[in-house]
C-alpha cells in the first residue's frame, strides 16, 4: 500500500506551501514543468497522488480539465476545499487506477513514486491510462538536499523518512522497462543547493543550461507515450510498394466465392 499521508502530514504540507519560501519554490517547480511539458492545447490531466490539490490547482489555472486520485482521505478533504466542484477527485492507489486505457492526455505523478509500494507498477498504470505524456516530479537521490534529509530523519519526524528517492537515470530505465524500449524523454532539475540558499541563487537556477545537470533536488520529467506496433485494420488500404502487382482477391479481408478465407496476398 505504500505510505499514506495522515492529517498531520497533509497539514504540514499545506503550511509549507503557504509559507513565502514554499510559494517561491512551488512557482519555480511549475515553471520547470512548463518548460518540460509545454502543451499546445488544453488537455485532460490526471494527477495520481494529488495530495491537497496544489498542483491540480496549477493545472486548472493553465486551462486543463483535471482529475485527481489520492489514497489519503485527509488530503482529499483539503483538495475538495481548495478546488470545490471544479475538479474530479477520487480515492484510490497508483498501482490500480480506476480508469480506462488512454482515458487522459497526460498523467502526472508529482512526489508520488517516492511513497507508493510498487513504483514500477505505478508507472505501468500511468502509461496505460495516458494517451500522450506521463509527467514525473521526483526527489533526486543524487542531490545535496537528499543527504541533508537522510541525516535529519534520525532526530526529526518527517514524511521523508518514508520516501524512496530516484535519479534521472533510474527513472529513464524504469520507463524504458515499462514501455519495452527507449522513448522520447525531456527532463530538467532544480534546487542544486539546499532550499535555504534558493532565495539568493534563484537567478542562476533559472538558467536553462544549468537545469540540464542531473543533481538538482527536484526532477521534472516528461515521457512521451509512443505506439511501437501498428495494427493493420484494413489491409486493402495499406501502402503497397511502387510497381508491385497485387491481386485484391488475395487480401485476408476477402473471401472466396465458397466462403473460405482468401489466400495470403501475392506481391510480385
Amino acid at each position: 500500500m505504500g505510505y499514506v499521508f495522515s492529517l498531520t502530514d497533509a497539514q504540514r504540507q499545506e503550511k509549507w506551501f503557504d509559507s513565502p519560501r514554499g510559494q517561491r519554490m512551488l512557482k519555480f517547480e511549475t515553471e520547470l514543468f512548463s518548460r518540460v511539458w509545454a502543451p499546445v492545447s488544453p488537455q485532460r490531466v490526471l494527477e495520481v497522488g494529488c495530495g491537497s490539490g496544489i498542483f491540480l490547482e496549477w493545472f486548472m489555472s493553465q486551462g486543463h480539465m483535471v482529475t485527481g486520485l489520492e489514497p489519503s482521505g485527509s488530503s482529499l478533504d483539503l483538495a475538495r476545499r481548495r478546488l470545490g466542484p471544479k475538479a474530479g477527485l477520487d480515492n484510490g492507489f497508483a498501482e490500480n487506477l480506476p480508469y480506462e486505457d488512454n482515458e487522459f492526455d497526460t498523467v502526472a505523478l508529482i512526489n508520488t513514486l517516492e511513497f507508493v509500494e510498487d513504483p514500477y507498477l505505478a508507472l505501468k498504470e500511468a502509461f496505460r491510462v495516458a494517451r500522450r505524456n506521463v509527467l514525473l516530479g521526483a526527489l533526486n537521490r543524487y542531490s545535496i538536499s537528499r543527504v541533508q534529509y537522510s541525516i535529519e530523519r534520525f532526530w526529526r519526524d518527517s514524511v521523508y523518512s518514508h520516501a524512496r528517492f530516484f535519479s534521472v537515470f533510474q527513472l529513464r530505465r524504469m520507463s524504458a522497462g515499462v514501455l519495452s524500449g527507449a522513448v522520447p524523454i525531456e527532463w530538467r532539475t532544480c534546487f542544486f543547493l539546499p532550499p535555504v540558499l534558493f532565495d539568493y541563487l534563484h537567478p542562476v537556477e533559472r538558467i536553462a543550461l544549468f537545469q540540464r545537470h542531473p543533481f538538482g533536488y527536484f526532477i521534472a520529467m516528461r515521457i512521451d507515450v509512443c505506439c511501437r506496433v501498428r495494427t493493420l485494420q484494413t489491409p486493402a488500404f495499406d501502402e503497397i510498394p511502387a510497381g508491385a502487382k497485387v491481386s485484391m482477391e488475395s487480401f485476408g479481408c476477402w473471401r472466396t466465392s465458397q466462403g473460405s478465407p482468401a489466400a495470403k496476398p501475392r506481391i510480385d
